[in-house]
């Protein structure tokens, strides 16, 4: 992967090409990115006996998927405006950021269509509203911003709890839970909307550490995210304890009622397998809680912290970590072509033949974007590509972008 194509503007690819890369970010959402595919393809082709794996592998690595893309997401846009600030003029700052969020929406929207809604919080979407909310966040000052978002955070649940019980009362009630929780509540406005003011707090230390460029300067940024995510963590796990099982009002799921806490339904698959059944999950573990944002947010933290010591500290350089750099730098077509080859194995598959088939898998969705990138005139029609067009100002849309860069 020495010579990549030209054209291409990862999903991260915020920072001008005529800067230095944060290469550990890159590698952090690869890292994210492998992680995602591993999950979607246990869900999709372990066999009944043993999906209660990829159950595990939700509860408890959960981190290191969806949360990590918001996280990295609403960093990228600290280094979009504090690059561009005083270069360009505000309105042409606002307008790439709302047309890059809006490009990402309108993927999030077609992707909903695959779950019959035409509404829903999935990642994609909450990455496209989040790049706008981070934008009007980023105005504010950090101490506000930050108090903003932990209001945000803490009054969540009894927002949406209030408004997915009451529902049914009247129409205005409806369309509000529509909006803040919709028909499929993965990735919900609450508490997720929190992150879009908190996490770019982190994203400005990164960019004045690299602005500083000292070594010294590299090893207290190490040491801050390590202890914060340390200190988050905690934090989300005390605030957590509490258990949660699936006949609880708002965990409950049947046909006749929905549950405002889907990712509980985990619980009824991992609990499938006859040796180590629970009786329910600490809320820190539950996705749409705000411990678990917290747990998240902090987890996130340490990967980065760790990834950001190895390759921007310790200077190491593999295959293994280029192979990382590459996919997340095109995470975006990753992210949907994954979905193409699920149907060929649904449910086929025991753990020996899983793994014996998922690693090739991974290799071969790499090789094929690789190739589609390198021989593809810069990979023209990939998600990269077209939110490179939607970034880039018209005059300067040709300008090369080299991914290995």
């Amino acid at each position: 992967m020495s010579s990549m194509p030209e054209e291409i503007v990862s999903e991260n690819d915020l920072i001008q090409i005529h800067h230095r890369r944060i290469d550990s970010l890159d590698i952090t959402r690869g890292l994210a990115m492998i992680f995602i595919i591993l999950l979607h393809c246990c869900l999709a082709w372990l066999d009944h006996n043993v999906v209660f794996i990829a159950a595990a592998g939700q509860i408890f690595l959960e981190f290191l998927g969806p949360a990590m893309f918001i996280i990295l997401s609403t960093i990228s846009v600290v280094f979009t405006v504090k690059r561009k600030q005083g270069k360009i003029p505000a309105r042409v700052m606002r307008n790439l950021i709302f047309m890059r969020g809006f490009f990402i929406i309108i993927i999030g929207f077609f992707y909903n269509l695959f779950s019959l809604n035409i509404w829903g919080w999935n990642i994609l979407m909450f990455i496209g509203f989040g790049q706008i909310f981070t934008y009007y966040a980023l105005k504010l000052k950090i101490i506000p911003r930050v108090l903003i978002g932990l209001v945000i955070l803490f009054s969540s649940e009894i927002i949406r709890d209030f408004f997915w019980i009451a529902q049914n009362d009247n129409i205005f009630y409806w369309i509000i839970n529509f909006i803040i929780s919709s028909p499929q509540p993965e990735v919900t406005l609450l508490p997720w909307l929190s992150v879009c003011f908190i996490a770019p707090v982190f994203g400005e230390f990164i960019y004045n550490t690299m602005n500083q460029g000292t070594e010294e300067a590299y090893k207290r940024l190490f040491r801050l995210f390590l202890i914060a995510g340390v200190l988050i963590v905690i934090m989300g796990m005390l605030l957590g304890f509490e258990q949660k099982n699936a006949t609880d009002l708002l965990y409950l799921s049947d046909f006749e009622y929905i549950s405002s806490y889907p990712y509980i339904n985990l619980l009824v698959m991992w609990n499938a397998q006859p040796f180590g059944p629970i009786t329910g999950l600490v809320k820190f573990l539950i996705t749409g809680t705000y411990s678990n944002v917290l747990y998240n947010l902090g987890l996130d933290l340490i990967t980065i912290a760790i990834i950001f010591y190895l390759i921007d500290i310790k200077r190491k350089d593999n295959i293994f970590f280029r192979m990382l750099k590459f996919y997340g730098k095109a995470s975006l077509t990753l992210f949907l072509i994954e979905y193409l080859f699920f149907p060929l194995f649904i449910r086929n598959f025991s753990i020996l033949d899983f793994l014996t088939t998922v690693f090739p898998f991974m290799g071969f969705l790499g090789i094929l974007t690789f190739v589609w990138y390198r021989y593809g005139k810069g990979g023209i029609g990939s998600l990269e590509w077209l939110v490179g067009r939607a970034l880039v100002p018209r005059k300067k849309a040709k300008k090369v972008v080299n991914l290995e860069k």
